[in-house]
């Protein structure tokens, strides 16, 4: 089993590591997180203890990215900002953070995104590091090849290991002008090398040709040969091919700007709210990284009959490529939408020549794949000479199939999302119908099957909590908090009214904090469990008063309470207490909600050091004044 992540969190708003830690968790990342709310002490930590990785608010502090660097230099950074921040987030960029997300847009797939390509792009920064110092290690360690040059520029020395970097035997290369071996470009360089009149050691890369006419990189370290009261006679120069190390260089270059242009692609995807947003985004990503000036994105339609172009970014009007494919069998989509095969045209008016007017160049025709199944494709254009090459075109292939799978997960997305939706539906109707009917039949019957009906009457109730419960969730996962000032007086009165036999005492007052509409399911979620567990004569009190800016409210029974060992777990998702029944949702939502607010929930005992005289649920919420017509 992999370890965890270790993620260090700094931020001073209370709800972002539980809010990292449940989108972890759904997208089945193990990770352990460690936050603290004050700089000092997030840098404190970082020096006692290893961390993958560390995620902090900025906080209007334009040093915090610099002072966490120093602290733990091979560790990145990623920035939790607000929506209205990006501004201050760009220049942290600039100061050692690695990336940014945005609150308000964090998702799942996106923060896993994030974090994969965080962690990726530091270890190919220290991977490459490292390649650096092995190739200049290995360079000094292995025999260079050595040549003397005199004060004219003529070869008067050349080492045997000099056959094997230029192909030429000593005897050939003694004798010829230095500069002749050199690839003119890098001539001017060259001769100021060996034209200096003294100084010190020197390092400098040239270009040489061989004898077999390649073009090799080469490494000159250069050094002054004195000839004693001669002065200054030439210079002695050591050679070594780094033909290699240039072309792993290179090689790595490559591979990171193709890492770096799909995951910015992906992140565009997986951030998106729909499908529209999904592939205009994309489009507009991969134009603006790949540097075309215009394409177009087709999805085949259900009877794969036709596709429909569903959104383009710069297309000449008339342009052939602009309009509804309406046989998937004519060229290229035979082969793009067929057998999902990319297609690239280099020299698009001999091609294609009824566009020859369109000023297009060059074009590209890429599949978007799921799977090995073909929902559409990508087009896209440019009005310069354009050659594409084999990592462009294997970039392109890649966005092709992410962006497959990102419709796909959307698709799917929608698809649960509707039949969850006419479930609860349905469920809700059948549970209010079923409820009404056992009501009826309980006051029609005697005991004891007066009592079955009764006991019918919870299950109803139960399996309508349920699905509250489940809706509740998902409004919390899918909805952006926009908290204001909430009454709390008729809120809680209206959940009273919900429990007509219980003893509920509550003394009404004005008092508002900041929320939203789902602040009510705290309350009825707290009251519901105390009658749950309470029994039949439970009481319970409901009291809330201000302290210090923020409002404090007590939900307090009779029942059988809580035992110390229990408190600490109650909260949890799916954690039942004892012999209690119930699917463990009730407080989870509770705590969830109340973090969702900038506050915090914990339970005691009603009277204190006597679990079994009942429980005491407390909150905290931030104060808001009033605003005339909200809840009123």
């Amino acid at each position: 089993m992999p370890e965890p992540l270790r993620l260090l969190i700094i931020t001073r708003s209370p709800g972002d590591a539980l809010l990292i830690e449940q989108l972890l968790r759904e997208v089945g990342l193990p990770v352990e997180i460690i936050s603290y709310p004050q700089v000092a002490d997030g840098l404190a930590a970082l020096m006692r203890e290893p961390f993958d990785l560390v995620m902090l608010d900025p906080d209007n502090d334009p040093d915090v990215v610099t002072r966490v660097s120093k602290n733990a230099p091979g560790v990145p950074v990623i920035l939790l900002i607000p929506r209205d921040d990006l501004d201050a987030a760009i220049r942290l960029l600039w100061r050692g953070a690695d990336d940014y997300l945005i609150r308000e847009q964090l998702t799942p797939e996106l923060l896993l995104c994030t974090i994969r390509y965080t962690l990726m792009l530091k270890r190919t920064e220290v991977a490459f590091k490292r390649i650096e110092c092995f190739w200049h290690e290995i360079g000094r360690s292995l025999h260079e090849g050595i040549l003397v040059v005199d004060q004219r520029g003529t070869i008067v020395f050349a080492s045997a290991r000099m056959k094997e970097i230029l192909g030429y035997t000593t005897d050939e290369m003694q004798g010829t002008p230095f500069l002749s071996f050199v690839d003119p470009v890098d001539v001017p360089r060259a001769r100021i090398l060996i034209e200096r009149d003294g100084g010190g050691r020197e390092e400098t890369e040239l270009r040489l040709r061989r004898s077999d006419r390649r073009v090799i990189d080469a490494r000159l370290t250069t050094s002054p040969v004195t000839g004693g009261n001669s002065g200054y006679v030439g210079v002695a120069i050591g050679v070594a091919d780094i033909t290699n190390q240039k072309l792993a260089e290179e090689r790595i270059r490559r591979r990171n700007t193709q890492l770096y242009v799909i995951n910015q692609v992906v992140r565009t995807a997986t951030s998106s709210a729909d499908l529209d947003e999904l592939l205009r985004g994309v489009l507009e990503k991969t134009l603006e990284l790949l540097i075309f000036e215009g394409g177009g994105v087709y999805l085949i339609d259900p009877g794969r009959s036709s596709a429909e172009l569903v959104t383009e970014i710069g297309l000449p009007e008339g342009f052939s490529f602009r309009r509804r494919i309406i046989d998937l069998g004519a060229p290229p989509y035979d082969q793009v939408l067929g057998k999902g095969a990319a297609h690239f045209v280099e020299n698009y008016p001999r091609t294609y020549p009824q566009d020859a007017g369109s000023g297009i160049q060059a074009f590209a025709s890429i599949p978007i794949m799921t799977g090995k199944r073909v929902i559409g494709a990508i087009n896209l254009v440019s009005r310069t000479v354009h050659s594409f090459s084999p990592d462009e075109r294997e970039v392109l292939v890649s966005i092709g199939r992410e962006v497959g799978g990102a419709v796909e997960r959307m698709w799917l997305n929608e698809q649960a999302n509707f039949y969850l939706d006419l479930m609860t539906h349905d469920i809700n109707n059948a549970n209010t119908v079923a409820s009404g009917y056992a009501t009826l039949l309980a006051e029609t019957l005697a005991e004891p099957d007066k009592g079955l009906a009764r006991k019918l009457a919870a299950a109803i109730r139960q399996s309508a909590e349920i699905i509250g419960n489940v809706s509740t969730i998902r409004r919390i996962a899918e909805e952006t908090p926009a908290l204001g000032p909430v009454n709390l007086d008729p809120v809680i009165r209206d959940i009273i009214s919900f429990f007509p036999d219980v003893d509920i005492h509550y003394t009404p007052q004005t008092l508002c904090v900041a929320a939203d509409d789902l602040l009510g399911q705290i309350i009825i979620n707290l009251v519901g469990n105390a009658v749950k567990f309470g029994g039949p004569g439970v009481s319970i009190w409901i009291t809330a008063r201000e302290e210090d800016g923020r409002i404090l409210v007590s939900v307090e029974d009779t029942g059988p309470g809580i035992p110390d060992a229990e408190k600490p777990m109650v909260f949890k998702k799916f954690r039942k207490t004892g012999s209690r029944s119930g699917k463990g949702l009730g407080l989870y939502i509770v705590h969830t909600l109340v973090q969702r607010y900038g506050g915090r929930i914990w339970v005691e005992d009603r009277v204190p050091g006597h679990p079994e005289s009942g429980a005491a649920f407390r909150f905290t919420l931030q104060a808001c004044p009033p605003v005339t017509g909200r809840n009123d």
